[in-house]
């Protein structure tokens, strides 16, 4: 691979749009986020996108950089063929049907790939972070939804109609709340942010602790996941305890993921597990006590190394990983 060459890549988030310029040794020459604003609907986060795109390649281009294509992951099941939101997206209203790839690419007068930002996140992850010296591993994503890459054999499987993946919506409870794909008792209502937030407030709903008072400034209505993890930081047993039982249960569905593809690696990131606290470790110690033994002798769990960035990388690599497809 020559050092000559670059990536433009962005990543497609319910709370914000991130995107970034990369070089060929994976590392990042650009880098910046807006608020998505999904709550506005489908048309206007198109534009937005849209203008982040141009303004991406124009600065690419002013620095003198290849760039031969665009990535995008996107929530969502994307048909990568034809870059299309292919079903319901339960984070982004209205986003169905969205042909994203044939847009961009008449307003961009560029090649552009397009797939779900939790494949995009697993293809950053394999090429340049934790996955690299792995030929299996399942990539999961944790924070305002819940996503999932599959590698098998250093190679992405989408499934027969691009929907693979979809580990956030594995039910765990058939008895469950709904959530918002429309079933009952996923994965992602249990361990999602708004879900360990909900499960925190519930925890202190008779009053803040004094770490919780001083880090929420004496109001409840200024929760939110990082401050939750700052508590926890200090020691707050509450906060503690929501982050322990949400990794639980996270790591209860996941031993089944493990059971199902014996994978060499799980790798965890998004913004919980980026919050520390013990969460991944608490993830790995479920999967270990309820998973095969044989499925978890020589599994490594581990933190995407990309962090955060992870999703614009591995979305500028798209152009790519698919000329190599054919």
């Amino acid at each position: 691979m020559s050092d000559l060459e670059h990536y433009a890549g962005i990543d497609i988030g319910a709370t914000n749009i991130k995107f970034g310029l990369v070089d060929g040794a994976g590392q990042i020459l650009y880098r910046e986020q807006k608020p998505a604003m999904v709550e506005k609907g489908a048309k206007p986060l198109l534009h937005l996108i849209t203008n982040i795109a141009e303004n991406l390649l124009l600065r690419a281009a002013e620095e003198e950089l290849q760039i031969n294509w665009l990535g995008v992951g996107s929530p969502g099941v994307v048909d990568n063929l034809r870059g299309v939101i292919k079903d319901r997206c339960p984070n982004i209203p209205g986003w169905e049907g969205t042909e994203l790839g044939a847009y961009l690419k008449e307003h961009l007068n560029t090649d552009v790939y397009i797939d779900n930002d939790a494949n995009a996140m697993a293809l950053g992850e394999l090429r340049f972070g934790a996955g690299r010296r792995f030929n299996s591993a399942i990539c999961i994503t944790v924070g305002s939804g819940i996503g999932g890459g599959i590698i098998i054999d250093r190679q992405l499987w989408r499934g027969s109609t691009f929907s693979a993946g979809e580990i956030g919506h594995i039910v765990i409870d058939y008895n469950g709340p709904q959530c918002r794909c429309g079933n009952w008792g996923c994965l992602e209502v249990f361990c999602s942010s708004s879900a360990l937030i909900e499960r925190a407030k519930n925890k202190f709903k008779n009053g803040l602790s004094e770490i919780l008072n001083d880090v929420l400034d004496g109001s409840e209505e200024n929760l939110n996941v990082k401050k939750l993890f700052a508590a926890a930081k200090k020691g707050d047993e509450m906060a503690l305890k929501a982050i322990e039982e949400t990794a639980t249960i996270l790591g209860a569905g996941l031993s089944g993921v493990v059971n199902l593809f014996n994978p060499e690696a799980l790798i965890l990131g998004g913004g919980i597990v980026d919050g520390g606290a013990g969460f991944i470790e608490a993830v790995g110690a479920e999967v270990r006590r309820r998973a095969y033994t044989k499925s978890v002798e020589n599994l490594r769990i581990l933190k995407a190394e990309l962090g955060n960035d992870a999703g614009f990388i591995g979305a500028g690599l798209l152009g790519e990983y698919k000329s190599r497809r054919g």
